[in-house]
């Protein structure tokens, strides 16, 4: 194994949360499936994507349904929006990501929709790379295609850039100010309430050679459903926000690398990538 920190090594969480309910030690990611069944931007159906057909329409929802698009994938959240021209199928994203969303779309609302149009099975749709609704908008996409619920990058620089949004309680502990990165070996993999009323999120023990520290990760729901998996003796690297949590130092994650992967899970200013709504 390619060796990058000193040394390594173990953090046990138990007591550093408000509520110490455990769940039984996760299996979490879904390897080679994509970020969640076959919507990786690697996959059949991500290639689809195409840079040079980008345009923005307008219109109104007419449906929004849950549609299978290829054979072997999980079910995925669709639109179709008519315009002053046509009406055309919106395709967004994988039920998982989009459901857990804290605006939801619904018939009659106006939105504008950013994608590329492509032609599918025959017909013409917009795979959205983002979508406007009122002063909100959902970011699905960047601008080359990567989809936000595929955490895991390759080869990236690592020096760029229910409760767990950036706005609630536990959101606003992440200080930009107190960012730093250590290295370590991943003692513990759980799944654990950090806050009551919270969803479950995943969080790992990690050993420095220096201390052992709490990493916050990220709700289990986004966690799970990405394509590559972090378990006990991973050596890791993990950048993100020092905080004290119940009197203990933790860290929360923005980004972990294992090997020559790196799972992006918040930007500078700790805006989580499972929040895909923006507003203005």
């Amino acid at each position: 194994m390619k060796k990058m920190c000193v040394v390594m090594a173990v953090v046990l969480i138990s007591g550093l949360f408000m509520s110490n309910e455990l769940f039984s030690q996760p299996q979490w990611g879904k390897k080679g499936k994509g970020g969640g069944y076959g919507w990786g931007v690697g996959e059949q159906y991500g290639r689809l994507f195409d840079t040079g057909t980008i345009e923005t329409i307008k219109g109104e929802v007419v449906s929004v349904d849950i549609v299978t698009p290829a054979r072997g994938m999980s079910g995925g959240v669709h639109l179709l929006v008519k315009t002053d021209k046509e009406e055309i199928p919106v395709h967004l994203g994988p039920a998982w990501y989009i459901e857990n969303q804290d605006t939801k779309i619904e018939p009659k609302d106006k939105i504008e929709v950013k994608g590329s149009r492509i032609e599918l099975e025959t017909k013409t749709i917009i795979i959205a790379a983002e979508i406007k609704k009122g002063e909100d908008s959902l970011v699905l996409r960047d601008e080359n295609g990567i989809p936000a619920w595929s955490g895991w990058r390759r080869n990236i620089n690592w020096k760029g850039q229910g409760g767990w949004g950036a706005g609630s309680q536990y959101g606003r502990m992440y200080d930009p100010k107190t960012i730093e990165t250590i290295c370590g070996e991943v003692t513990k993999v759980e799944r654990i309430i950090p806050v009551k009323g919270m969803s479950g999120g995943v969080h790992l023990t990690v050993k420095t050679d220096k201390e052992e520290i709490a990493v916050h990760l990220g709700p289990a729901w986004y966690i799970e459903n990405q394509d590559m998996v972090i378990e006990q003796n991973d050596m890791i690297e993990v950048k993100g926000s020092r905080i004290n949590f119940e009197g203990k130092p933790a860290i929360i994650a923005a980004h972990v690398k294992k090997d020559d992967a790196v799972l992006m899970l918040r930007n500078e200013n700790g805006i989580p990538v499972w929040s895909g709504w923006r507003r203005k």
